[in-house]
């Protein structure tokens, strides 16, 4: 994946952790593993703005290539539950993130279930 992929990835991410207004400090370690993995370092977290919002979001994951979108749900998902707890704006954003890519809410909410399960 080249870096301009990881930097979509990784605004995605800081877009849904940051949607509820309310930064946890869970949310805040997820985020770093995940410019962590991507190669991003704590100093150049700036590259990740500015942050998308669920209409953004729902743009950005139309462009990528399906194999990136499912890797960004997925992402997303883990981001979510994260803190143990779903926003309503959270959800927004999920939602739409999972209608463009045209998956269902039934689908999307046993993704979302299967990731609180594991998280415990």
């Amino acid at each position: 994946m080249d870096q301009q992929r990881k930097l979509e990835l990784c605004r995605l991410i800081a877009g849904i952790v940051v949607s509820d207004d309310d930064l946890d400090a869970t949310e805040e370690a997820f985020l770093d593993r995940v410019l962590e993995k991507f190669g991003i370092p704590p100093t150049e977290r700036e590259t990740i703005f500015p942050i998308v919002d669920r209409t953004e979001a729902a743009e950005a994951v139309r462009k990528l290539p399906p194999d990136l979108q499912k890797a960004a749900l997925d992402l997303l998902i883990e981001a979510t539950v994260a803190d143990g707890k779903i926003a309503p704006e959270e959800r927004q954003y999920l939602d739409a993130v999972a209608a463009e890519m045209k998956v269902g809410p039934v689908d999307l909410e046993a993704q979302i279930a299967a990731k609180l399960t594991a998280r415990r």
